[in-house]
């Protein structure tokens, strides 16, 4: 077997692996309320389904007009259907290949290069990369503030048969760590020319480029080409925490509706950030079953009862999973120029 084919074959393997680990937390997370879980999609409000399909379409069409933007900031035009069918794309080989959102950004990369002239490829990647990082660093703040004022509700916390103060003293402490450090990074990704100046910065960027092959130096040198634009960068980590992360909050509010629970926004607007956070993990294609878990249990802690809480999910699942698929379309339909604009 050549090189290239064992990468195939285990890469399809992964894939297959990941695939069965969501169904088995999927199907583990239904048996426990089976029965109340049928009541509960019997007696769904369907119409509830077009705004919250409207949320996710919305959201994606922000996040393709925030690279679109970082993408003018070096020179690489892109029109608004260029931009969007690029991200649709993205997003849906994030949930079918290996690597999750990581994976789609590759894909992205790869599709860019038929729609820029062969010069600007490099910084049409830089682009991709620091899209990614404003979104992070919008979703990781976010998630940090959320945990903070939202401290007392991880006492009615349950994971794995340890309930109460302890674990979700435990996992608040977890979240917030993570969520404190991936916003610091990207922050310090960002201002990384000031921060070298700082006691013991510089050696310790130099020490993890060299532990790194170099990796940390190109990093650094992508963040560099958006230094005369911080304005516009700080712009779209508003527009991310404020509009992009919180529509699938909206979307799960639409869900939990169309079930007939109403559950206060600020704890819907906790979860869904923290359930996102939950599916960046590489374990689940396209964090399916991680946020699911993560989700329901947060829900529960906030007073939903669990068969609705378990429906709702299963619900914004679906649609995450039929919006995904869609970007097989702009991929199937995409046509290259290299000449965009």
């Amino acid at each position: 077997m050549t090189d290239k084919y064992r990468k195939i074959f285990y890469g399809t393997l992964r894939t297959l692996a990941k695939t069965g680990i969501a169904l088995l937390v999927l199907f583990l997370l239904c048996r426990r309320c089976t029965p109340d879980l049928q009541k509960a999609f019997t007696g769904f409000y369907y119409p509830v389904l077009l705004p919250a399909s409207a949320c996710s379409l919305l959201a994606a069409w922000l996040s393709a007009m925030r690279w679109r933007d970082l993408a003018r900031m070096i020179n690489i035009r892109l029109s608004g259907m260029q931009a969007f069918s690029l991200t649709m794309q993205g997003i849906f080989f994030s949930l079918v290949i290996p690597g999750g959102a990581i994976g789609g950004d590759m894909v992205k990369m790869a599709a860019l290069t038929g729609h820029v002239r062969s010069g600007s490829r490099t910084e049409g990647i830089f682009s991709i990369f620091m899209d990614r990082v404003l979104g992070m660093i919008a979703l990781f703040l976010l998630a940090a503030l959320l945990l903070i004022s939202g401290k007392n509700e991880f006492s009615g916390l349950e994971i794995g048969g340890v309930s109460g103060l302890l674990a979700g003293t435990v996992i608040w402490w977890i979240l917030l760590t993570l969520c404190v450090s991936g916003t610091a990074a990207g922050i310090l990704l960002m201002f990384h020319r000031k921060a070298a100046s700082w006691p013991g910065i510089k050696k310790l960027l130099d020490f993890a480029d060299r532990k790194s092959s170099g990796k940390i130096s190109r990093i650094l040198t992508a963040a560099d080409s958006f230094q005369n634009h911080r304005k516009k960068l700080f712009f779209w980590i508003a527009v991310s925490i404020f509009l992009i992360h919180l529509l699938p909050a909206a979307a799960m509010v639409c869900l939990l509706s169309g079930i007939g629970v109403s559950v206060p926004a600020a704890t819907v607007i906790r979860t869904v950030i923290l359930g996102n956070i939950a599916g960046l993990l590489p374990l689940f294609p396209g964090g399916i079953g991680a946020r699911d878990v993560v989700t329901v249990a947060l829900l529960t802690a906030g007073s939903c009862p669990v068969e609705e809480a378990t429906a709702a999910q299963l619900m914004a699942t679906a649609l995450m999973i039929i919006f995904n698929f869609t970007g097989s379309v702009f991929f199937i339909l995409d046509r290259k120029s290299p000449e965009a604009e």
